[in-house]
């Protein structure tokens, strides 16, 4: 299987065929509804991806031109790309995020990946479905990764 990049739309519509082939695990989990956008920053520049979850599906993803393009009523979950790279890197060497690379620990205060959003509402979100998206991520696991540089 070839390598597919991180960050790209193809990265994460490669997790959303992993959420379809697992479905009845994330039934187990419920519903999710909301819009995630992940942002990767570099010191050139940041990467949007807006991902939208419906069901038990992600529903579309696509790259963002601007943070003003995504849908009303989102979340922002935002870190470096040495972050991202370093909590996928972990997920796949051992089949799934060890403690400190799950993204509850990653977004506690003073860490490295920020949850933001137009208001409090949105980035309840992010906690209300935390588990079914640290479920997605982890389909990192089976997703073989290259980075952007």
């Amino acid at each position: 299987m070839s390598e597919t990049i991180f960050p790209s739309t193809e990265w994460f519509q490669a997790l959303a065929r992993r959420m379809e082939q697992d479905e009845a695990a994330y039934r187990a989990l419920g519903s999710i509804e909301c819009t995630m956008v992940v942002r990767v920053e570099t010191p050139e520049r940041a990467d949007l991806y807006e991902l939208v979850f419906r069901g038990l599906k992600v529903r579309s993803v696509r790259r963002l031109g601007r943070l003003e393009d995504a849908a009303p009523g989102h979340f922002v979950l935002s870190a470096s790309l040495a972050t991202w790279r370093e909590m996928i890197d972990n997920i796949r060497a051992n089949a799934g995020p060890d403690l400190a690379h799950t993204l509850n620990y990653l977004t506690f205060p003073d860490d490295p990946m920020q949850v933001s959003g137009p208001d409090q509402l949105e980035v309840d979100a992010f906690y209300r479905y935390n588990q079914t998206l640290q479920r997605f991520f982890a389909g990192a696991a089976d997703v073989p990764t290259a980075y952007a540089r």
